[in-house]
Parts: C-alpha cells; sequence; structure tokens
C-alpha cells in the first residue's frame, strides 16, 4: 500500500511539475477586451493571440480561466471577453 502511495506521488509531481513551468501558469502581463462576433470560439480568439511557437491550447486555457468560461467554452455574439497577452 505504502509503494502505491510513493509510486501515485512521484506520477503525480512528475505530470505537475512541466505544468507549472509552462506559459499558462505564468499569468499575463496585460489583457486585451474582444467582443467575440458570430461563428467565433474560444479557440478562434485565441488562435489570434499566439505565435507559432506557442501552444494554443495554453491560450484557450487562460482565456476560459480569466473569464470564468465553464467546461463546453461556449461564448456568444457581443459578449465581452479578456485575452491575456504579454507585452
Amino acid at each position: 500500500m505504502k509503494a502505491i502511495l510513493t509510486l501515485s506521488l512521484v506520477l503525480g509531481l512528475l505530470i505537475i511539475t512541466p505544468l507549472a513551468n509552462s506559459s499558462a501558469f505564468a499569468g499575463a502581463d496585460a489583457y486585451e477586451t474582444v467582443y467575440v462576433q458570430p461563428g467565433d470560439t474560444v479557440w478562434k480568439i485565441a488562435a489570434n493571440y499566439v505565435t507559432a511557437k506557442e501552444d494554443i491550447r495554453e491560450k484557450v486555457f487562460l482565456i476560459r480561466q480569466v473569464n470564468k468560461l465553464n467546461n463546453n467554452a461556449q461564448v456568444y455574439p457581443g459578449q465581452m471577453l479578456k485575452v491575456p497577452v504579454n507585452k
């Protein structure tokens, strides 16, 4: 039982450590206000704020977190979102 607990702890640390170092947990320097347009999704909005070297999933995560969006992250035309940007 003790071995299983130790293994679980080690595996948990291996999973959490890279996430803690990712830019998604680093925060943002500023926010840009975006108004959702018809046909927009969080993914489409995030795509406008990432470079080829960035992981769009991290930007989607931050947008959802900052705007307190639920798991489906559904947005509506006219809705105002704060988009984290690094300046």
